[in-house]
């Protein structure tokens, strides 16, 4: 059931969503009609992006693909708008995440897309991945990976701002793969009626779709850098501190490692934490016996907080085949 039928506010707001996903598709048929400039960048270009608003891994996502590219011997730009970076900053907190793990990779991080993917190239980017860039039409693309919560694929299933999708599900027919998120809960018979009605909303009955989980890899300590194993956590109570879009998802994932969450102290998606809401977390936590455990996103917004607090740190598994260079269209 749709959270606008029952919900009188969402009620009254489901016209007004109506009327945006309208808008949204007369936006894409003006593109799809070659009314709007689409510019290409020259080099092979994949789109990771969805449907709904924050809270499919995208990030993962983004993570391992520029793993896979790198290993085949591409050199790898990351292009975002940069949504949530703080003024004077160069990266936003996913920014900086993958430039911690992936010191490497080549980012741009600028609203006119355009423009930062053609300073890719000038940097010696072999290919480039759009991040966040289903909806964003101006830059082409050879492929675009739309991501998708298994266990919701389309949320709420209503429009902004009644709910979470940000244009109709027909927007699918632009993808030329999926990727299931989240799925190792499912059953195989639960996973095979997923693919059945995505392929159904994209019109593609051969559409390619990857069913995966979101792992947990280790826990590093921080400040000191020490990297733990996940059992470090298993039997502890903690107190999970972040700031992203879906805080139950992350403290199911630590109750699945064992751990006992005391408290879940959640701040709105990119929050930038001060000093003394990390100390306060923190003394929480000793005064609970605990362990303060963060996400490894919301670690990079912590700045140089010397409190110590345990990161987890997340990665991508693939419940059965993997993407090919082919199936991406990576020449």
């Amino acid at each position: 059931m749709s959270a606008h039928g029952t919900n009188p506010l969402l009620q009254a707001l489901w016209p007004f969503g109506l009327l945006y996903g309208t808008c949204m598709a007369v936006r894409n048929w003006t593109f799809d009609a070659r009314l709007r400039e689409v510019v290409g960048l020259g080099v092979p270009v994949t789109s990771v992006g969805n449907l709904t608003v924050g809270g499919t891994g995208k990030t993962p996502t983004v993570l391992w693909l520029a793993q896979r590219a790198h290993e085949l011997g591409h050199r790898v730009g990351v292009l975002a708008r940069g949504y949530g970076r703080q003024p004077g900053a160069r990266l936003n907190d996913e920014g900086m995440l993958l430039e911690r793990r992936l010191p490497w990779l080549l980012q741009e991080q600028d609203p006119d897309r355009v423009a930062a993917g053609r300073k890719l190239v000038a940097q010696g980017a072999t290919l480039i991945l759009v991040d966040d860039g289903f909806q964003h039409r101006r830059v082409a693309r050879d492929a675009d990976l739309v991501c998708m919560d298994a266990r919701r694929p389309f949320a709420d299933g209503a429009l902004l701002p009644a709910g979470m999708l940000r244009e109709f599900r027909s927007g699918l027919a632009r993808a030329t793969a999926i990727l299931l998120t989240r799925a190792g809960s499912l059953s195989a018979a639960d996973l095979e009626d997923r693919v059945t009605v995505l392929r159904r909303y994209a019109h593609q009955p051969k559409l390619p779709v990857f069913a995966t989980h979101h792992q947990p890899i280790d826990v590093l300590r921080e400040p000191d850098g020490t990297v733990l194993p996940l059992e470090a956590l298993r039997g502890r109570r903690v107190v999970a501190l972040c700031a992203i879009a879906r805080p139950d998802a992350f403290e199911a994932t630590l109750r699945e490692l064992g751990a006992e969450p005391v408290r879940t102290l959640a701040y709105r998606d990119h929050h930038t934490f001060t000093a003394r809401e990390l100390q306060a977390a923190l003394d929480h936590a000793h005064r609970q016996d605990a362990l303060l455990v963060t996400t490894e996103k919301d670690a990079v917004r912590m700045g140089d907080f010397a409190g110590e607090r345990h990161v987890l740190r997340i990665g991508l598994r693939f419940l059965g085949a993997e993407p090919t260079a082919e199936q991406l269209r990576w020449r």
